[in-house]
């Protein structure tokens, strides 16, 4: 913070003596020294209330002062902070510090809209003032107003075109703004002014890269060859890597394949698993394995790739691609000698590396003949090759568990959950002290419906290692999948911080997985306020990571990383492309519409005997504070205050939102932007546009999804449903006009005879065609339609099937149960109580009852 003494209008004007104090609370405030700044700037607030410089300062240092997080007595602090700055603006509009404070405060508050105002204002005041410049084109770069940072740049260079970071600083933000040349105009002008700019060589190779991608990035690619080439001789860059693989990308652009082949070949050397080398290989000789390959193009592929097994013996990756390509008998016996090397060398991840593969349902059905014609040569103990070589007794045992993995894939057309759980338990025998077996059984078990049985064989496996992380966090997770959010909160609490609950620490590391599926479990158990409490966590912490990036606007300046640098707002720009948002927020999504479908869910419901151990609770939990707050004051140690706590722990407050269609929108707002091409969004988008009474947009939502995919899960129920309430709509001509000219490409005929087509189109289809019958008031048929369901057992959809029809889950459970005997999701509650006592004697593990109240 800069104050200069030059022109200073008569009402900011200080005596000599106040003059040296305000520089004292300027220095005090850089050193860090708050309480002295603070005594400082009341002795100059004393005379002079009304200087407003010196309140801007004194609020900059309050605020610097308190701790990060809040805690219950820094609150008022900050307010007053705030006030304290908006005043010092009331007083001195004219000062830059006035507006750079009132940026700064914004800017950690993290009210980017604010600060962008108030730091335009400040450079109003004093263009030149340099701590508010680098404010200002950090902050432009952040909001991804990559023009203004230029021009801010610029204005810096200007200002100091003896230090290097300047230069650099506006060859990346041209780089940003899209403008490369000019980009490169300011490196060129930066090499010729600084001759000897004091870069350290791993700076100078960071310049360079990054200077070279410029170059191809204005189309210059033999300019960026050259600087390369030039680089590496000088010895600024290491001919390893990612030199090595732009070099050779560069010459196959400029029609150089010998060389380019050559290149990639250096890349294979010094990584021979890599894949994509591989392919880039490939695609240098016109053989492109991203798309279709004829006959002579799959021969050559395969050639080539034959040719680095032999070269590379110990690589896996030249013997794993011929299996994406190859076809027919030559897939059969690439994929045997695959499958018997991975076998015979006990790979766990065999599976996982295969299953790739079974988007192609001929090398699928292969795959799994393969596995099962290998399986009966080990159990009549022949060889695997055409020798006398004896497998390793171990082949046998990861042969099954391959087989029974297979058998339960969700590509398969029909699953056999029985017939794995068989292979499983003959595994089991042979070695009942690998945890990969015990992992399986529960993910066949989870597959077949039975998440309770598959929690007690994921328990079983974390029991042979206590202090394995990663198998506690699976067996808390089969634990929350199967409604027991209290025994999943006791397993996490073994590996994190014990003066906090599990859930607020795994909150505090971002933990994605925990925050989703604890939701999930909440919603399924009917808690609807935890479930939004613990989907607006994970919501808020892409928020998180989005703020976060801020500081390495300078930073990345600082350590000349540019590449990486660049590579971080690309990540930032498609931050909420993760499959975990989507899934959050479309699952928050529905709970907000169910809530403004039915208002009554916001009122909790609980009996008499729940209601009383609540209370008890509460008066035991207040009593514990009271005494442990008594004990502290007794003992006078002065204890660190801890963060405010949640006003709002259980999700009450959200649940019992005034505007649960408005909380909605929020979430899908950046599914339209950044989950465009999947239907879901725009079903979803339907849903509450519809009931908002936004015909037009729910218009747009359904063409958008029917553009994507005629048949996608949802449309056709919400087109039956927007037919429905168009009639009771009273719209505007014009808009009538409108939905009445699109609306029959979209639909047209009955209901029932749209519902018997789409009944056809897979166990989705059928579950699609009920919805729509039940919207139009054939609640028979959409019965009816339901109980197909069990002709073709999906799991996942029988279980949605369920919420369709509430009056009829009974009838439908014991049908989808007689369906599939193994999933006891649809087990009556007298069968589901005498199978969890069976699990008990089985596994013979202690279960906790009940449901988290924090």
């Amino acid at each position: 913070m800069s104050h200069g003494q030059h022109n200073i209008p008569k009402h900011r004007a200080l005596p000599e003596k106040e003059s040296r104090l305000f520089k004292e609370v300027l220095q005090f405030y850089e050193a860090k020294q708050y309480k002295k700044g603070i005594k400082a700037a009341d002795q100059i607030l004393k005379k002079f209330p009304n200087h407003g410089e010196t309140i801007a300062i004194k609020a900059l240092t309050i605020h610097s002062s308190l701790p990060s997080p809040p805690t219950p007595s820094s609150v008022p602090k900050a307010e007053e902070a705030e006030a304290m700055a908006r005043v010092a603006i009331k007083k001195d509009m004219t000062s830059h510090i006035t507006w750079h404070v009132l940026g700064i405060l914004a800017k950690t508050r993290k009210d980017w809209a604010e600060a962008t105002k108030a730091f335009a204002m400040a450079r109003r005041q004093d263009p030149d003032n340099i701590p508010v410049l680098r404010d200002a084109f950090a902050l432009a770069t952040h909001t991804r107003n990559y023009e203004s940072a230029a021009e801010s740049r610029h204005h810096f260079l200007c200002l100091r075109p003896q230090i290097r970071s300047s230069w650099l600083g506006l060859m990346v933000a041209h780089d940003l703004a899209g403008d490369f040349e000019e980009g490169i105009k300011v490196f060129e002008s930066y090499e010729g002014i600084l001759e000897k700019d004091g870069a350290t060589a791993p700076e100078r190779a960071q310049v360079l890269l990054f200077v070279i991608k410029m170059y191809i990035k204005a189309r210059r690619q033999q300019g960026a060859l050259d600087r390369l080439e030039r680089g590496v001789k000088d010895g600024v860059l290491s001919r390893r890597g990612e030199v090595t693989l732009i070099q050779a990308q560069l010459l196959g652009e400029l029609g150089r394949t010998d060389e380019a082949e050559d290149a990639y070949r250096q890349l294979l050397e010094q990584n021979p698993d890599n894949l994509e080398y591989y392919r880039l290989f490939l695609k240098s000789r016109g053989l492109d394995m991203s798309g279709e390959l004829d006959d002579e193009a799959t021969s050559k592929v395969l050639k080539a790739l034959a040719q680095f097994a032999e070269q590379f013996p110990r690589s896996t990756a030249p013997k794993r691609l011929p299996l994406d390509v190859a076809k027919g008998e030559e897939f059969r016996a690439l994929a045997r000698e695959y499958l018997v090397r991975g076998l015979e060398r006990g790979v766990p991840s065999l599976f996982v590396d295969v299953k790739g593969l079974y988007t192609d349902a001929a090398k699928m059905a292969t795959v799994g003949e393969l596995t099962e014609e290998i399986v009966r040569e080990l159990q009549a103990e022949h060889s695997l090759h055409s020798d006398d070589t004896v497998p390793p007794p171990t082949a046998l045992l990861w042969a099954y568990y391959f087989l029974a993995l297979h058998l339960v894939h969700p590509l398969r057309p029909q699953a056999e959950h029985a017939r794995a759980l068989e292979l499983l338990e003959v595994a089991l025998k042979h070695t009942p002290t690998l945890p990969e077996i015990y992992m399986a059984k529960a993910m066949v078990l989870k597959r077949a419906g039975d998440p309770l049985g598959a929690a007690y064989a994921m328990e079983e496996a974390r029991l042979l290692d206590g202090q394995d992380r990663f198998l506690n966090g699976k067996a808390a997770k089969y634990w929350l999948r199967a409604g027991n959010v209290v025994k999943a909160e006791e397993l996490l609490a073994l590996f994190t911080k014990q003066d906090t609950t599990a859930v607020q620490d795994l909150t505090d590391m971002q933990c994605l997985w925990f925050l989703q599926e604890e939701g999930s479990a909440h919603t399924r158990n009917g808690a609807l306020g935890f479930a939004l409490k613990r989907y607006q966590a994970l919501v808020a912490v892409f928020q998180e990571y989005e703020d976060d990036q801020y500081d390495f606007h300078s930073y990345c300046m600082r350590r000349m990383t540019f590449s990486y640098y660049l590579s971080l707002l690309e990540y930032e720009d498609q931050l909420r492309v993760h499959p975990a948002f989507l899934r959050t927020a479309l699952a928050a999504i529905d709970i907000y519409v169910r809530i403004a479908d039915d208002p009554s869910l916001t009122v909790e419901k609980l009996t008499p005997e729940e209601e009383a151990e609540r209370k008890k609770a509460a008066k035991k939990a207040a009593k514990a504070g009271a005494k442990a707050r008594k004990a502290a004051l007794n003992s006078g140690e002065k204890k660190e205050e801890g963060p405010v706590p949640d006003a709002d722990p259980r999700g009450d407050a959200l649940l019992k939102t005034e505007s649960p269609l408005a909380d909605a929108l929020k979430l899908w707002k950046p599914l339209s932007v950044h989950h465009a091409r999947n239907p879901a969004t725009w079903v979803t988008g339907y849903a509450l546009h519809a009931r908002s009474g936004e015909f037009v947009k729910a218009l747009r939502d359904l063409r958008c999804a029917a553009a994507l995919d005629p048949n996608a899960a949802g449309l056709l129920p919400a087109l039956v449903d927007f037919r429905h309430r168009l009639r009771d709509a009273k719209l505007a001509p014009e808009v009538q006009g409108a939905i009445d000219a699109t609306l029959p490409s979209l639909i047209e005929g009955e209901v029932g005879d749209l519902a018997a087509k789409r009944a056809q189109q897979g166990p989705q289809g059928v579950l699609d065609a009920a919805k729509a019958l039940l919207r139009a008031g054939d609640k028979d048929g959409a019965r009816d339609t339901l109980l197909r369901l069990a002709e073709a057992p999906d799991i996942a959809l029988m279980r949605e099937a369920l919420t369709v029809l509430p009056s009829e889950k009974a009838a439908l459970a014991a049908a989808y149960h007689k369906a599939a005997p193994l999933a006891f999701v649809f087990a009556s509650p007298e069968e589901e109580k005498v199978h969890e006592e069976e699990l008990k004697q089985l596994y013979a593990l202690p279960v906790i009852e009940g449901k988290t109240d924090v």
